[in-house]
C-alpha cells in the first residue's frame, strides 16, 4: 500500500515549517504549497489523501483551492488552518464540508493527531464507498426478509438492517439507501440520520445530534448552527424537494424529526 499523500497550503513561511516538520517522520508523502495558485498546480499532478488548507490567502483563496479539490476527488480529508479562534471560524470549516480545522499555530502533538484521525476517516470513506456498491444485493436480501410494511420495522440479522419507508440502514456497514439508491453519505451525516431514524417519530434537539452525530457537547447557539447546515446538507440528499422537506422536519422550539 502506497504511504498517504498530503498536501500542505499555507501562505506563510513559518506555518508551513511547522507543519511539516510534525509530520515528516509519520511515513507521509508531504507536498508544499506557499499559495493557492501553487495548490492547484499541485492538484493537477496529483491525488491526495487529505490537505491541510489556510483560507486567507491572495489571490488564490482557500476556497477555490478547497473546491478544485473536492472536484478532483470527493473522498479528500480536508483540515482548515484558521487564525481566528472564533465560532465563525468553525462553523465555516464545517459548511465547506472539512474535516476539521486547526487553529494557527498548533502544537506538533495535536497537528499529528489530527492528521491521524482525519487519514482515518479517509480511509473509512472508500471502504464506505466499495460497500455502496454490493448494497443492490443486500436489497435484494431485505426484501425477502421484509414481511411487513411498518415504516419502523428493525428487520433481523440481529438488528443490523433499520427500514423506514423508502430508506434502508445497515448498521454494520455504516451505509443508507433510499428507494433502492445508495445515498452517499459523509459519517457525521449517516450519523445523524441514523439518530433521527431511532428517535423517531420524536423530534431532537440541536444540542443533541450535535452529541449524537457529531460526538461531542456544544453550546445551544453553537449547536442550532451547526445542525441547520448538516440538516440542509441531508435534506439535499434524501428529500425529492429539498424546500419542502418529507421526511427531515423542524419541529418548532424542539429541534427536528424523521417522518417516513
Amino acid at each position: 500500500m502506497n504511504p498517504p499523500r498530503i498536501l500542505i497550503v499555507d501562505d506563510e513561511d513559518s506555518v508551513r515549517f511547522i507543519l511539516e516538520r510534525s509530520l515528516r517522520k509519520e511515513g507521509y508523502v508531504l507536498d508544499m504549497a506557499a499559495n493557492g495558485r501553487e495548490a492547484l498546480l499541485n492538484l493537477e499532478n496529483h491525488t491526495y489523501d487529505l490537505i491541510l488548507l489556510d483560507l486567507q490567502m491572495e489571490p488564490v483563496g482557500g476556497i477555490e483551492v478547497f473546491h478544485a479539490a473536492r472536484k478532483q476527488n470527493d473522498d479528500v480529508t480536508v483540515i482548515i488552518l484558521t487564525a481566528h479562534g472564533s465560532l465563525d471560524s468553525s462553523v465555516e470549516a464545517l459548511r465547506l464540508g472539512a474535516f476539521d480545522y486547526l487553529f494557527k499555530p498548533a502544537d506538533p502533538n495535536t497537528i499529528r493527531s489530527r492528521v491521524r484521525d482525519g487519514l482515518a476517516a479517509h480511509h473509512k470513506k472508500q471502504q464506505r464507498r466499495r460497500l455502496v456498491a454490493q448494497i443492490d444485493s443486500l436489497n435484494q436480501l431485505l426484501n425477502e426478509l421484509n414481511d411487513d410494511d411498518d415504516a419502523e420495522l428493525r428487520l433481523g440479522l440481529n438488528g443490523r438492517f433499520l427500514h423506514s419507508g423508502v430508506l434502508v440502514i445497515d448498521t454494520h456497514h455504516q451505509v443508507a439507501t433510499y428507494n433502492d439508491k445508495p445515498l452517499d453519505l459523509t459519517t457525521t451525516g449517516y450519523n445523524l440520520l441514523l439518530c433521527l431514524v431511532k428517535a423517531s417519530p420524536a423530534a431532537l434537539p440541536p444540542r443533541e445530534l450535535v452529541n449524537c452525530g457529531l460526538g461531542y457537547d456544544a453550546e445551544e447557539s453553537e449547536a442550532r448552527e451547526i445542525i441547520k447546515w448538516h440538516m440542509h446538507k441531508l435534506r439535499r440528499k434524501i428529500e425529492p424537494d429539498a424546500t419542502h422537506p418529507q421526511h427531515i422536519k423542524t419541529v418548532r422550539y424542539k429541534g427536528y424529526l424523521w417522518s417516513a
